[in-house]
């Protein structure tokens, strides 16, 4: 028999964490998980989207980057889920801070002083929406640890992955040869 996806548990608008601890559906680590999900699933497309950027060793590199995240993502969700076993670990902010150095060394010295419009290539816009959502996270995540006790070192993952994000799309768009668009007063 297969086991059926439904449970009819959350029917009455609750659901339950890792650990068993039933909430309301609309308590505020749900709206984490939620946000983290979409998050996780706007990085999905953008994985895809490398398949339109022409290839070198560099940009594979960066696409693997992003798929490990999307694994790192998971198991946040398990920590935020109050998992017993699976919680983030500082290894991979590290591992972000030397990718974000790595790109930046490739964009000059001024690069980040300058306000740019969203998008240039349709990857960047892609990587845009992912970092604004992974910003929406973050906002969320502050909520919850005024909630519940979230450690320094999640705060630290989401703040690092959308800088991450930032200086990718605009490596990108460097790339790529295209135009940025300056924001204008």
């Amino acid at each position: 028999m297969v086991k059926k996806i439904y449970t009819k548990t959350g029917d009455q608008g609750k659901t339950a964490l890792i650990s068993g601890e039933r909430l309301p559906k609309n308590s505020l680590v749900f709206e984490v998980l939620g946000t983290l999900d979409e998050f996780n699933a706007s990085l999905g497309l953008v994985v895809l989207k490398f398949a339109t950027v022409p290839p070198s060793q560099i940009m594979t590199k960066e696409k693997e980057v992003l798929i490990d995240l999307q694994n790192e993502l998971f198991k946040l969700g398990a920590e935020m889920a109050a998992s017993p076993k699976v919680k983030l670990d500082h290894k991979f902010v590290t591992r972000l801070e030397e990718e974000i150095d790595f790109l930046q060394e490739n964009l000059g010295s001024n690069w980040h002083y300058k306000f740019i419009l969203p998008g240039g290539s349709e990857i960047s816009a892609f990587l845009d929406l992912s970092r604004t959502i992974c910003r929406r996270l973050e906002r969320r995540m502050v909520s919850l640890d005024n909630e519940r006790d979230v450690r320094e070192v999640v705060l630290q993952f989401i703040n690092r992955t959308s800088d991450y994000l930032y200086t990718l799309r605009t490596w990108i768009n460097k790339e790529l040869n295209t135009k940025e668009i300056e924001f204008k007063v």
